[in-house]
């Protein structure tokens, strides 16, 4: 039986009834086999902070392995918002299938030219075309090496499975799902822990045929018991 992410029972949360001990087990076993999941894109090494935040608004619902030879391209061609004002002959998220965020890019590329810099404060960063919770936190975390949160669809899958709730009708925006992910994102190594999550979901945690059989945390996993 799956729990309501988001229900009130006797005035308190489903989230407060998920077991301390078991978010320490999903911690302990993502950060100990981050090293294993690890896959090194490009933008895992950029100091670039245009290019960091042009890539993670390219990967929002678009997949790592389209996105990077789109990525190269970007980086070889334009190191900065004006150059790339400059220079653009071509709409970057036409071969991605994203008619709708060329312009939203141009937009974004126009107000960092004024402000000469990427604001590091989420709440500046929501003001920016094109980002939205999941590209602020992430940019934030994976980037500037601040603490947020992640959350998005494979992410919000994997921990419905895993804790047993029912996530399919569930928002990132969603309260929580928000608390949740707050409550098991490490307060220190929150980056190395983030970029592993998202390495799990692609390989492993997937949304189509999961490698259960072959999973780290099948022990404690309601989903895979449930599958037995």
């Amino acid at each position: 039986m799956h729990r309501d992410l988001n229900s009130q029972r006797e005035g308190n949360t489903i989230l407060e009834s998920i077991d301390t001990k078991k978010i320490k087990y999903l911690k302990t076993k993502v950060i100990g086999q981050s090293e294993r999941l690890w896959e090194s894109f490009l933008w895992r090494y950029t100091n670039n902070m245009y290019h960091a935040l042009t890539v993670e608004i390219m990967l929002q619902r678009t997949r790592a392995e389209q996105v990077e030879p789109i990525y190269r391209n970007f980086t070889e061609h334009y190191s900065s918002p004006g150059e790339y004002l400059e220079k653009c002959s071509h709409n970057i998220f036409t071969h991605l299938g994203l008619l709708g965020r060329n312009l939203q890019f141009q937009k974004l590329s126009q107000i960092l030219v004024l402000r000469k810099e990427i604001p590091i404060e989420k709440n500046e960063l929501l003001k920016l075309p094109g980002v939205g919770l999941y590209v602020a936190s992430a940019f934030r975390s994976l980037h500037l090496r601040k603490r947020d949160t992640l959350v998005d669809s494979n992410i919000i899958r994997f921990y419905g499975r895993f804790f047993g709730l029912d996530y399919k009708k569930v928002s990132h925006r969603d309260r929580g799902i928000q608390e949740l992910s707050e409550r098991i994102t490490p307060k220190y190594i929150f980056r190395t822990f983030n970029y592993a999550v998202l390495d799990f979901t692609r390989k492993i945690c997937k949304p189509i045929n999961p490698e259960c059989g072959n999973c780290f945390l099948n022990k404690k996993c309601n989903f895979y018991h449930q599958l037995k």
